[in-house]
């Protein structure tokens, strides 16, 4: 007598029997109908709340939650980049040196007068004989009769002063480079005196670059290929960057420098800086110190977080990514795209375009992917002012100075007025050694996932990674026995259209006739 086969349901009521997962026997095994109906509602039951709590967690996982671990640590630090630019971008003796017709024709600069030549001014005198005549900001009249043109005014028109300083930036940037770097602010002259860590150093020291608001301005400590960066190794004073600075302020150009001092970016070595945007400034007249204090971020990005570490982008201002340096590429890219022309400089005389794209930028029409770097530098600062030199210290000072081959020269040193109108002093340093570091681990993972998943199926269902492979067990015997099913089905089916040919010995249709065939063939 042959075995009999094992059927779907055979194999079903076996699973419920045996397996180790609880409820399932309880209702398969008991006789009791109440009963079977209970256990059976109860485990589908506590199967459903499995399933939302297994949905719980597979979207917290989904979500890529991070930890943000903070450390204070200690070390010798990489002293930080500073970046120093005078706030006056070119020298105005210079430019009237040159003669710039274009500056002359805006106002910057006065024009050359013939020799012999009166201009009468406005009381009626006449200036002695000259070469120039004295530069006038263009100014916007005013009707002073009515007190309702001071409420009264075009929101949408742009002010004098704004237009005057893009007018004077179209210009700038028409000049040559060299032209530009030869008529700003040289090191030499505005780097009096520097020393780090105790030690001198001097403009030497510093890596020039041209910025579009504050010509020529000078790094200290930017990472050049070759050099080795400097590092603190105590706090203090003493032990960080010192400069005296002669921004010459009888250079500044009358229309544009609304300021007179030093503009002090401190950054990443890595990073190029943005003066007109990041830094702070430095006032003639007073000791400017500022304490810093490092907080190392790093992200992690990827699926965890939108950032970047800059790999694969096109960046118009050289070194490492940062997300300035991509708003600014990005800005003059869509400039390029709209206007039809951009320069590295930010500002050119089409005002009108650029303020369009800007609106565009910032109603979201355009777009800037900018994500912020995963490794970031923060240097957090503390800014005092005092005024400087004291009067006990002036005598020192000018002993100094007046030894310098390039110094303001005695008409300024002789002049407590003067000499406060052109120097300042900078001091940067780290207040303390100590470091902050911020850093960004992943909070659930895939393993946290399996044993949350794990915990919630043992407890609302009784299952564990057997009782799971006695499932996968289950479904492997359930997949034969249809198998073997479907085999003997095409088997059964075969068989039975060999019998009916052979008892009639035809075969199929031909235009409605049959064909005959002989039994031998079949056989």
């Amino acid at each position: 007598m042959s075995e009999k086969r094992p059927s779907v349901r055979s194999t079903l009521r076996k699973y419920g029997e045996n397996t180790s997962a609880h409820g399932i026997p309880r209702a398969v095994t008991t006789k009791s109908l109440p009963r079977r109906l209970f256990w059976t509602c109860l485990f589908l039951a506590s199967f459903s709340y499995f399933l939302y709590q297994a949905q719980t967690l597979v979207n917290k996982y989904l979500v890529y939650p991070v930890n943000t671990d903070v450390k204070i640590e200690w070390s010798e630090l990489e002293f930080p980049a500073v970046t120093i630019c005078n706030a006056n971008p070119l020298r105005y003796r210079e430019l009237i040196k040159r003669g710039s017709a274009a500056f002359q024709n805006a106002g910057f600069i006065p024009k050359p007068q013939p020799q012999g030549q009166n201009n009468p001014n406005s009381n009626g005198s006449t200036p002695a004989t000259g070469s120039t005549t004295v530069a006038t900001a263009p100014t916007t009249t005013q009707n002073s009769t009515s007190d309702e043109d001071d409420d009264d005014y075009d929101y949408d028109g742009y002010h004098g002063d704004f237009e005057m300083v893009n007018s004077f930036m179209g210009l700038l940037v028409q000049l040559t480079a060299s032209m530009r770097q030869s008529l700003g602010h040289q090191g030499r002259d505005f780097i009096q005196e520097c020393q780090f860590d105790g030690r001198t150093c001097s403009h030497r020291n510093f890596t020039t670059f041209e910025d579009s608001t504050y010509g020529n301005c000078f790094t200290f400590n930017k990472d050049k290929d070759g050099e080795v960066l400097h590092t603190a190794t105590s706090a203090g004073p003493l032990h960080g960057l010192s400069l005296i600075l002669y921004i010459e302020q009888d250079e500044y150009i009358p229309a544009i420098a609304e300021k007179a001092g030093a503009r002090v970016v401190i950054h990443n070595p890595y990073v190029f800086p943005f003066p007109e945007s990041e830094g702070f400034d430095a006032a003639p007249g007073f000791l400017t110190s500022a304490g810093l204090r490092l907080t190392s971020i790093t992200r992690l990005g990827g699926v965890y977080g939108n950032c970047t570490n800059g790999q694969g982008r096109h960046l118009l201002y050289p070194q490492m990514y940062s997300q300035q340096n991509c708003l600014a590429t990005c800005h003059q890219e869509h400039m390029v795209e709209i206007c039809g022309c951009a320069d590295v400089t930010f500002l050119q005389p089409n005002v009108d375009c650029e303020e369009k794209v800007k609106q565009r930028l910032g109603n979201g029409n355009l777009t800037c992917q900018c994500p912020i770097s995963c490794m970031d530098r923060i240097y957090r600062k503390a800014i005092g002012l005092s005024e400087w030199p004291a009067d006990s210290y002036v005598s020192t000072v000018l002993n100094k100075l007046k030894t310098k081959r390039r110094g303001p020269g005695t008409g300024i040193l002789d002049d407590r007025d003067e000499f406060k109108k052109n120097l300042l002093k900078l001091n940067i340093y780290y207040e303390a050694l100590n470091y902050e570091t911020i850093t960004e681990s992943p909070a659930y993972e895939v393993e946290n996932l399996l044993g949350d998943l794990g915990g919630q199926l043992g407890l609302w269902v009784g299952m564990s990674c057997l009782s799971a492979m006695e499932l996968l067990e289950f479904l492997v015997d359930i997949a034969i026995i249809l198998w073997k099913k479907m085999s003997n089905r095409e088997k059964t089916t075969s068989r039975n259209n060999v019998v009916n040919v052979a008892e009639t010995g035809k075969i199929g249709t031909s235009n409605g006739h049959t064909i005959p065939i002989h039994m031998t063939e079949v056989m």
